[in-house]
């Protein structure tokens, strides 16, 4: 190996360590643990396969499994959203630089915070959306109270908190990849408006696109956790329990580890589709470039 090999390999240690480390130990760790049945106090007792068993019979597993995959399809609204942003904030001028500041600003503030701000202006008696109902004579639902109307709510809120954030930025600096020779032929042709998107900014960014679709759903499968905790503990009826927050309750407070171990295993198998997808979409798009 040459010497610049060495060094790359010396510079990339330390995130190889904390990969093992922190992800596919506590992976091996958990696929492990799906085989026993423990209660965080006693000793762990082999199950075998029992609690996958017990997964394919689980109602409220396929619930959540169901309220998970509602509530991903959020995810395009969140991504096309972010690339209609970086198209109309794309220029350099001063007033863009501020409003993309402002558009990104929900991305920095801890999402706890968030959560309990809406889950605020969803209260179905002193709310905002509840005054401001009252003030012109419209009754609005108890959102987070409903079990139909509780899922939608936090699909606006998980919509508001992700347009404009760091999808927008991989846009932006996808747009900024656009080779200048590009914009020059068509500003030559009169290329403008929606002509210029379809020939200009589409075929050069919707690779970024599919990117962020991929971990858009990779990141909704699993996730969901913070904001069904914060906002409506996966209740009511269980609309809005996801399996990141069943795996937690059944985990700390059913204290079950074995089997919110096997919920995650199912999770992580779930994923795997997307992911061989997603390669298989970014390999047909780099032999399609060349």
């Amino acid at each position: 190996m040459t010497r610049w090999g060495n060094a790359a390999w010396l510079l990339a240690l330390p995130m190889l360590i904390g990969t093992l480390v922190f992800s596919v130990l506590p992976a091996m760790v958990g696929v492990g643990l799906s085989l026993f049945r423990w209660s965080l106090g006693d000793a762990p007792e082999w199950t075998g396969g029992g609690n996958y068993a017990r997964l394919a019979a689980d109602g409220l597993f396929r619930q959540a499994a169901l309220n998970t995959c509602i509530m991903a399809l959020v995810v395009p609204v969140q991504v096309a959203g972010s690339y209609i942003l970086a198209l109309l904030l794309r220029d350099r001028g001063t007033l863009n630089q501020v409003l993309r500041l402002t558009v990104f600003l929900p991305t920095l503030v801890n999402p706890i915070a968030l959560f309990v701000l809406w889950r605020w202006i969803y209260q179905a008696d002193y709310g905002l959306l509840a005054r401001l109902g009252g003030l012109v004579g419209i009754a609005v639902p108890a959102w987070l109270e409903d079990p139909i109307w509780a899922k939608p709510a936090l699909m606006v809120v998980m919509a508001w908190e992700s347009v404009g954030g760091f999808t927008m930025l991989f846009f932006l600096a996808a747009f900024r990849q656009i080779p200048v020779q590009i914009h020059e032929m068509a500003n030559l042709d009169g290329v403008t408006g929606f002509d210029r998107l379809a020939v200009v900014y589409w075929p050069w960014t919707r690779h970024v696109f599919g990117f962020c679709l991929a971990l858009g759903y990779l990141a909704a499968l699993h996730g969901g956790f913070e904001i069904a905790y914060a906002m409506t503990g996966g209740g009511p009826l269980h609309a809005t329990t996801t399996l990141a927050f069943y795996a937690f309750e059944t985990a700390f407070e059913l204290r079950n580890a074995g089997y919110a171990a096997a919920i995650g295993v199912a999770m992580a198998l779930a994923s795997t589709p997307l992911i061989a997808l997603r390669v298989f979409v970014g390999r047909r798009t780099r032999e399609g470039a060349q």
